[in-house]
């Protein structure tokens, strides 16, 4: 069966288990992964073009499950509201240790993913005559959780994607110039970080340069 471990800590060490595992009630019928790259154009001023490449964003998963309390399909002891509460709780509620939602764990056969959960909807489908929910569908949407910085720290060639941390007297054209040995990739740079004022940076921020492909 598909089951969610949820941890406190990203490292998803037994230690730090959150509460129990939650295993659904039906196996999902199919899921769907995507990913999704990003790159910016950079205009050179011989007429030549560049792509600054990032690195591909983190693997998404959605799935489909089916819970039910009819008493027709064994493991419906739980009522729906209450099982529903259960996987809200450990997936999209903010820990009071970390301030944060939890680091989650998918497994199931071949899939293995460690992630956190982007939302989740409910679809009800049956309810008895009180007008309770005894069937519902989920469907869940998770995103891969990757730590970029440490995967891509250290690598210090314009060919390769990495992050720089800033230090103080830092600027983002003197960044590219140590980097791309020209300072004028600083717009692009700031464009694929979101970075509004370029300017100002705060020591200790962590830049993406991305790789320059002709």
């Amino acid at each position: 069966m598909l089951t969610i471990t949820a941890y406190k800590a990203e490292s998803c060490n037994d230690s730090d288990k959150v509460g129990t595992e939650y295993t659904v009630q039906l196996n999902p019928t199919k899921y769907k992964k995507s990913w999704k790259t990003n790159s910016v154009e950079v205009k050179q001023a011989n007429g030549l073009n560049l792509v600054m490449v990032k690195p591909a964003d983190p693997e998404e998963i959605s799935l489909d499950f089916t819970i039910d309390n009819t008493g027709v399909v064994p493991g419906g002891d739980v009522d729906i509201v209450t099982n529903i509460k259960s996987l809200k709780d450990m997936c999209l509620s903010v820990n009071d240790d970390t301030h944060t939602t939890n680091y989650l764990m998918l497994r199931w056969g071949a899939l293995e993913l460690k992630c956190k959960m982007k939302n989740f909807d409910v679809d009800y489908t049956l309810f008895n005559t009180d007008g309770l929910p005894i069937r519902a569908v989920i469907t869940a949407h998770f995103k891969e959780h990757l730590d970029l910085g440490t995967m891509l720290e250290g690598l210090n060639s314009p060919d390769m994607s990495h992050f720089t941390e800033v230090r103080k007297g830092d600027s983002l054209p003197l960044m590219c110039e140590n980097i791309y040995g020209a300072p004028h990739y600083y717009l692009q740079v700031a464009e694929v970080n979101g970075i509004i004022d370029f300017r100002n940076l705060t020591p200790g921020q962590k830049i993406l340069f991305p790789r320059l492909e002709k």
